[in-house]
């Protein structure tokens, strides 16, 4: 629980960062953006995808990783159009 915690906080960091950089310009909001779809991407590859694969039949694996992929695709669908 203690390492949830942490998580939570780390994350609410994270989000106070990016809101206070938000007016200093377009260089620190690009340089944010991809640290964090990153940090995404990597659980969702990490820590995420094998236990998908070890807890289901291979029709719904396939099913939820089309899920995390349709999800990084909109990822990248709101870094273009912001």
């Amino acid at each position: 629980m203690l390492l949830q915690l942490l998580t939570a906080v780390a994350a609410l960091a994270g989000a106070a960062c990016s809101l206070l950089a938000e007016g200093s310009g377009t260089g620190a909001i690009s340089g944010i953006l991809p640290f964090t779809a990153g940090g995404f991407i990597y659980l969702g590859t990490v820590s995420v995808l094998p236990e998908i694969l070890r807890n289901s039949g291979p029709g719904q694996a396939v099913l939820q990783l089309l899920a995390l992929l349709a999800g990084v695709a909109m990822m990248l669908l709101i870094a273009h159009y912001e």
